[in-house]
């Protein structure tokens, strides 16, 4: 980590974990970054990385127990829950211009093939990006304001956070496979079937079943094979999302959106390709997550069980013991 992009005057705190401490020193360079010049590249990873520190963070005070380092994070998490919001619109901005900028050139889409663009539909691609542009300036603007306003306390409740969580983490973490498939499979029982209506808040769900199996995919198969799955899951749905979101957006703007050759049209018909993809994503990656969960709970270790000499547990027994 390149220590010259902390602001002066703030260096790192004590170490934690080195996971956890290149992930916290990688925050604080990213937020000097945005505050600086917010780039795409540096905007995506902060908002990402923010939700990934909250979501290993939280599951670790879980297991911790300990109040001090618990009202640490929160007060970091509120702030940074703040954080996100100011980046969301350079980051809505961005993607909206990329995806914008993938009708013209079909090989920076996902989608095997792409009908030639209209006169039409070109003029009301560039009015609508310049329109994007425009809101994106003015989207860095207030990023920037926030982050002067607010980061010196949000390195402050960082480097506090760092110091709280010190003796609260474990010497070694154990795997959080476990955990991520618990996430998973409760996630999944509350929406056994996906559509348009649900897929955006099942996508956001499971974000963190996805963030904590990261956490373990380097040491663990299971943890790795899950995070393999829930990353497909992710990035199919959030393309469609982005179409959606896109379309919408449009739609509220140009003027000509009911034409057949429109820009609205065209980005209706990405979203609806978009759909059908995330939800074969979906199924597939789902029953692999269920062969993994089978794999997972023959691996965990049995528990001991009272019982009469000579009772026999059946297969139904034992896997309610060890958690479905």
């Amino acid at each position: 980590m390149n220590l010259a992009l902390l602001p002066p005057g703030e260096q790192p705190a004590v170490p934690l974990q080195p996971e956890w401490r290149q992930r916290l020193e990688a925050w604080r360079a990213l937020l000097a970054q945005c505050a600086r010049k917010p780039s795409r590249k540096s905007v995506h990873i902060l908002r990402a990385l923010t939700l990934r520190l909250r979501a290993g963070l939280e599951h670790s005070l879980e297991q911790a127990a300990d109040p001090a380092a618990a009202r640490a994070f929160q007060r970091w998490s509120k702030d940074a829950k703040k954080l996100r919001k100011a980046l969301e619109p350079v980051r809505n901005a961005d993607v909206y211009l990329f995806r914008l900028d993938s009708l013209r050139d079909p090989s920076r889409e996902t989608s095997a093939s792409q009908t030639p663009l209209s006169p039409l539909c070109a003029r009301e691609i560039a009015k609508f990006e310049d329109r994007l542009m425009r809101k994106r300036i003015e989207a860095v603007d207030k990023l920037k304001l926030f982050i002067g306003a607010h980061g010196k306390r949000l390195n402050r409740l960082t480097n506090e956070m760092e110091a709280a969580l010190a003796p609260a983490m474990p010497a070694q973490a154990p795997s959080t496979a476990q955990a991520a498939l618990d996430i998973f499979t409760r996630l999944t029982s509350e929406l056994p079937s996906l559509d348009a209506a649900n897929l955006h808040e099942y996508r956001k769900r499971l974000k963190q079943a996805l963030y904590l199996s990261e956490l373990s995919a380097a040491a663990d198969p299971v943890a790795e094979r899950l995070t393999a799955a829930f990353r497909k899951i992710q990035d199919a749905a959030g393309e469609w999302h982005d179409w959606q979101a896109l379309a919408q957006e449009a739609s509220r703007v140009l003027s000509g959106r009911g034409k057949r050759d429109g820009l609205v049209s065209v980005l209706k018909a990405r979203e609806e390709q978009a759909l059908r993809r995330a939800l074969g994503q979906c199924r597939r990656s789902t029953a692999r997550s269920m062969k993994n969960a089978g794999k997972l709970r023959l691996s965990l270790p049995k528990k001991p069980v009272a019982a009469e000499p000579g009772l026999q547990l059946e297969d139904n027994d034992l896997e309610a013991q060890i958690g479905r």
